[in-house]
């Protein structure tokens, strides 16, 4: 089983999710290749980034039923992650994925929300695509 090296459980799982099932089944609840995207992800940045803290806790794996975010959306599976830089440079963050994935950096994640959609996060999901990277309206 493949944890990350930069972020904990409480960071990528919804504490509803992690209260039910527990750390272990959490962290299985993952996508591995996900996970070490994060981590790729995290190495190039080289700087602090947020995924869930305080009362953002909907921005790794969501429960089914929860009310943030689209009824089917790609969270509620761990194939998607809303990335906060900690130094505010959410446009840098953005470039720097979306250049991850098109020279091939990072394979699994493949799409990005647009900007103009999400100005405070940058939101990076695997989904069914050719495209390198597909950015998406939601």
């Amino acid at each position: 089983m493949y944890k990350t090296k930069n972020f904990k459980i409480e960071e990528l799982v919804h504490p509803r999710i992690l209260n039910s099932v527990g750390e272990h089944i959490a962290w299985r609840m993952l996508d591995k290749e996900c996970l070490m995207e994060l981590d790729i992800i995290h190495a190039a940045w080289g700087s602090a980034i947020y995924i869930n803290w305080g009362a953002n806790d909907s921005r790794g794996l969501r429960p089914p039923n929860d009310e943030d975010g689209a009824f089917y959306s790609v969270h509620k599976q761990g194939k998607a992650f809303d990335l906060v830089p900690a130094n505010g440079d959410v446009l840098g963050l953005w470039e720097l994925v979306f250049n991850l994935i098109q020279c091939d950096k990072i394979i699994r994640f493949n799409t990005l929300e647009s900007l103009v959609f999400t100005p405070t996060w940058v939101h990076v999901a695997c989904m069914n695509t050719g495209e390198k990277p597909l950015v998406i309206n939601p």
